[in-house]
């Protein structure tokens, strides 16, 4: 694990900027940190108008988006500020027909290739329509920013992930230091044409992370899928209507997954592929927790996305999934894993698994709970497994060999 830096932070005098679409309200008084409005037309000039405000803006401000804004062009958002919208229903930011953009908003080290990550980026009270049906590749929001704080917004349709943290910027320069230290929250990513929540983090920078309190429906591939686990929390989340993994969190250190609802996953059910609700490989040296997970395999209607996508231009809630309607026979040359730690990288991993629900379909394809150190040599694995129920499932639990089950106490 890299070890924290510490970071200083020097707040600059907010002054007055007089610009095209921009307003700076100062408060009375000393100097002190600003709130820039920007106020979009729903037009292609709604960019330029926010990146201008963005552009005039000084550490510690506030830029409030009025909108809706329509956008054809990458929204830089530089560090040490706040980017919030008047409310989810009134600032609504929307790609463009045939923007392609790479990213529709972004850290500002992202787009700008810098080395290091930025500083208390927060986002908050807006939406993200990535308009999905005329554009391809964009991710929603791009984070490259440690400390940052992203809060009750909407992500729907991104033509590839909803959110998505990198450690390689826009031209793959990697980061020399760390991104830490971070919230996700009370967010809600629908439609996606890849993951919900994408980690990308060939190095060891992406760490120590909470995502928690948020929904993620029918995604294109993973509802999370994330390189660097380490440190993370993943909690109080409801994930459905997916096609692939669920909880796909690789290089596990210090990891909590915890208190989830998986509706369902491996909704695409190719022939001889194996699909995880909770997959999880684990790293020596520190404790993984798995802990009050719910995991269910139920079938997403299959008209979901359309229905949901109706109910989005509807601005309504999506219709109600039954079980009834939700739930069918699975594949027979399919196989599903409820909850597995799958290897170890080095040394010997170490995990506690308590308290999980898992609920099948009683076929022989399916595994409650998979504990195996992988092919590596000189690894291992302990493992306290307890208080789990499974149930319906024709392999409650399968351990291999490496893998040391443990009392609990």
């Amino acid at each position: 694990m890299p070890q924290l830096r510490s970071r200083l932070v020097v707040g600059a005098a907010a002054l007055a900027v007089a610009a095209t679409g921009v307003t700076i309200l100062m408060p009375m008084g000393t100097a002190a940190a600003a709130r820039v409005e920007a106020t979009c037309a729903n037009t292609l000039d709604d960019a330029k108008t926010l990146q201008a405000a963005i552009d005039s803006s000084k550490d510690g401000d506030e830029i409030v988006v009025k909108g809706p804004c329509l956008v054809n062009a990458t929204i830089s958002l530089p560090g040490r500020r706040t980017f919030r919208g008047d409310s989810k229903a009134g600032t609504v930011i929307k790609q463009a027909d045939g923007a392609n953009l790479p990213a529709l908003l972004a850290s500002e080290g992202w787009v700008k290739n810098f080395d290091t990550s930025d500083d208390t980026l927060r986002v908050e009270r807006l939406t993200i329509d990535g308009n999905r049906d005329a554009n391809t590749g964009t991710v929603a929001l791009m984070l490259r920013s440690w400390n940052a704080r992203i809060y009750d917004i909407d992500v729907y349709g991104a033509p590839s992930d909803g959110i998505r943290i990198s450690n390689p910027s826009k031209d793959g320069v990697m980061l020399r230091n760390t991104m830490v230290n971070s919230v996700i929250s009370d967010v809600y990513i629908a439609g996606a044409v890849e993951a919900g929540l994408r980690v990308v983090d060939p190095g060891n920078s992406v760490t120590d992370w909470t995502f928690q309190r948020s929904w993620i429906g029918f995604s294109g591939t993973h509802a999370i899928q994330s390189d660097n686990a380490a440190g993370w929390t993943f909690s109080d989340l409801h994930l459905y209507a997916t096609p692939k993994h669920a909880i796909d969190a690789h290089r596990c250190f210090g990891t909590s997954i915890h208190n989830n609802y998986i509706e369902d996953f491996g909704a695409e059910s190719k022939a001889k592929e194996t699909y995880y609700g909770i997959r999880c490989d684990l790293q020596g040296e520190a404790n993984t927790t798995i802990t009050a997970n719910r995991i269910h395999k139920f079938l997403p209607p299959p008209n979901g996305l359309q229905e949901l996508t109706k109910a989005w231009k509807l601005r309504a809630a999506p219709p109600e999934r039954r079980r009834d309607t939700a739930a069918g026979p699975l594949p027979a040359d399919v196989d599903f894993v409820y909850l597995a730690l799958d290897g170890v990288n080095y040394g010997t991993g170490h995990a506690a698994v308590t308290g999980n629900t898992i609920l099948g379909h009683g076929t022989k394809r399916e595994t409650g709970l998979l504990f195996t150190k992988g092919d590596g040599e000189g690894q291992a694995m302990s493992v306290v497994s307890t208080a789990n129920l499974v149930d319906n499932v024709g392999t409650p639990r399968r351990i291999g060999p490496g893998v040391r089950l443990r009392r609990s106490y």
